[in-house]
Parts: C-alpha cells; structure tokens; sequence
C-alpha cells in the first residue's frame, strides 16, 4: 500500500472536516463513525486497485517473452495495460 493507516485517518478527519465547514452534510451519526466508514471507503478503493495492479503484473509476466523481444518498457505496457482495464471496468482511479 503507498499510503500508511495513519494518512488514510488523518485524510479521512479532514473530508469530515471539510465537508462539514462547507455544510454539505448534516451530521447525525457521531464523528468516530463517520470518519470509520470514510475510512473503510478510502481503503476499499486503494484494496481495489492493488488487485488491478496485480492482475496487470499477471498480464505483463504472461507475455514476458514477447515483451523482452520486442524491448516494451515495462512500465509504459503497465500503464497502457491498467488504463485499458479502468475504461473496460469503468473504474475511477
């Protein structure tokens, strides 16, 4: 994961905060809640695209062969591969 537990809360406390100081939600739930399911939110996003990114690395390793004769940079055929997969999926990333 690129982003520690900590920098998942902290962010989460400050979407809270935010959308709070704008009044674009009435809170009725308490702020440890709110902030948890901010949370659960955020870490299911970053979960889903972990999973994306292995099913690419799967893809690339499945044609490793053909990618080291035709020297493809690695990383430019994971981009191409991952942004064909989003628009398929309909993915936000």
């Amino acid at each position: 994961m690129r982003i520690t537990l900590e920098q998942v809360e902290k962010i989460s406390k400050r979407v809270l905060e935010d959308l709070s100081k704008k009044k674009l939600i009435i809170v009725k739930a308490s702020e440890e809640d709110i902030v948890r399911k901010i949370q659960d939110v955020f870490l299911a996003d970053l979960h889903a695209e972990e999973k994306l990114d292995k099913e690419v690395d799967e893809i690339i390793n499945s044609h490793s062969s053909e990618i080291e004769e035709e020297r493809i940079d690695y990383r430019k055929m994971f981009n191409m591969i991952k942004g064909k997969l989003v628009r398929e999926r309909g993915l936000i990333i």
